[in-house]
């Protein structure tokens, strides 16, 4: 055999084992394809799939075999949903087939869209094995005597009310194809992630269109000051198609964002929601135009003092360290200083309360 044959065949036996087993991924990626009312979502969540499986090589096994059951399962649910007809008469009591182990129905409702329309909707919780905890909301129409499955969310969320959205135009007439559904939905645990979605609703003979509602965080953060991000999921305005969330620090922790607040005005172009005019609210820079430069000032000595002054001077350079620090600071001078800034602001409540805020962290 040729050395080129050779290299071919050592090559084909080195690759063949992944591809063949990338490819279970990609079948059960396909077939989840054909049956979920959410396309666009599992097509991102897909090609992050792709990237760790090409970045974490050794881990691919484990990745492959995860993800392939991830998806046949999402399969089977997205297919006992779709083959659902609950009667309306029932949907307060028994949850659509979601697949959920010991599924209770949290609470329905119905929504009332601009062409006549009503849609129903259940909200549900159970378990299973993949995820533990997990939660469903599935959107109805009535179909005969019966009612039909045509919007869902499920998995490891915290699911709210559906709302409804009426695009305008600038005079305030509302849009042909201009009505959405939007289905709230944050993950669970502290991160409270925005994992819901929204649909373009195109007539009760037509399936929605799913829009793509969590890209433009992404353009979002693009747009942001440096050192300020979001690192939860907003709150919406759906009526007006707004969006707002606090504003994170890189030295925040995840309860507490320090940052200040942005809000944004949404649009949808083709089908995905983009940001159009972004507002931001800097916690700094509004306390920088608001308070006295001195005030500033005196303040952050404060804070650097308190942080040195909790130093262990474990060794001769550590010791060394401090007392530079100190001296930079001018430590020792603090105090004195202090009295005649609170004579200037005596009149002011706000600034009264920052100098007694920063004593009050000193005696801690």
């Amino acid at each position: 055999m040729r050395p080129l044959a050779i290299l071919a065949l050592l090559i084909s036996v080195i690759v063949a084992p992944a591809a063949v087993a990338q490819e279970t991924v990609e079948g059960a990626y396909r077939r989840a394809m054909a049956v979920t009312p959410t396309p666009t979502t599992l097509r991102l969540e897909q090609e992050e799939w792709r990237a760790q499986w090409t970045e974490y090589t050794e881990e691919r096994a484990d990745l492959e075999r995860f993800r392939a059951n991830e998806l046949e399962l999402a399969t089977r649910r997205h297919s006992a949903i779709r083959a659902a007809r609950p009667a309306l008469s029932g949907l307060a009591s028994t949850c659509v087939d979601t697949a959920l182990a010991g599924c209770t129905v949290e609470r329905i409702g119905s929504l009332a869209l601009p062409d006549g329309t009503t849609l129903y909707f259940q909200a549900q919780s159970g378990s299973s094995d993949d995820v533990g905890m997990s939660e469903a909301l599935i959107v109805l129409q009535t179909e005969g005597q019966r009612l039909k499955p045509v919007m869902w969310l499920f998995g490891p969320l915290g699911v709210m009310d559906p709302e409804v959205h009426q695009a305008r135009d600038d005079n305030g007439e509302a849009l042909a194809k201009g009505t959405y559904v939007a289905l709230p939905a944050y993950g669970q645990g502290t991160g409270m992630q925005w994992v819901g979605t929204m649909f373009r609703w195109n007539g009760s003979s037509a399936a929605p269109t799913e829009i793509d509602a969590r890209s433009w965080l992404a353009d979002l953060a693009e747009t942001l000051p440096p050192g300020l991000a979001v690192w939860k999921g907003p709150s919406f305005r759906w009526d007006y198609l707004m969006a707002e969330s606090s504003l994170w620090q890189e030295s925040d922790a995840n309860c507490c964002p320090t940052g200040g607040k942005v809000g944004v005005d949404l649009k949808v172009e083709g089908d995905r929601l983009v940001p159009g005019y972004v507002s931001v609210t800097d916690a700094v820079l509004t306390v920088a135009q608001s308070v006295d430069p001195d005030v500033l000032q005196w303040i952050a000595r404060q804070q650097q003092c308190q942080h040195w002054a909790g130093e262990e001077p474990y060794d001769a350079e550590r010791g060394a360290q401090i007392g530079e620090a100190v001296t930079r600071l001018g430590c020792e001078s603090l105090d004195a200083e202090e009295g005649p800034l609170r004579a200037r602001f005596a009149d002011n409540v706000a600034v009264t309360a920052l100098f007694d805020r920063a004593r009050g962290q000193a005696r801690q």
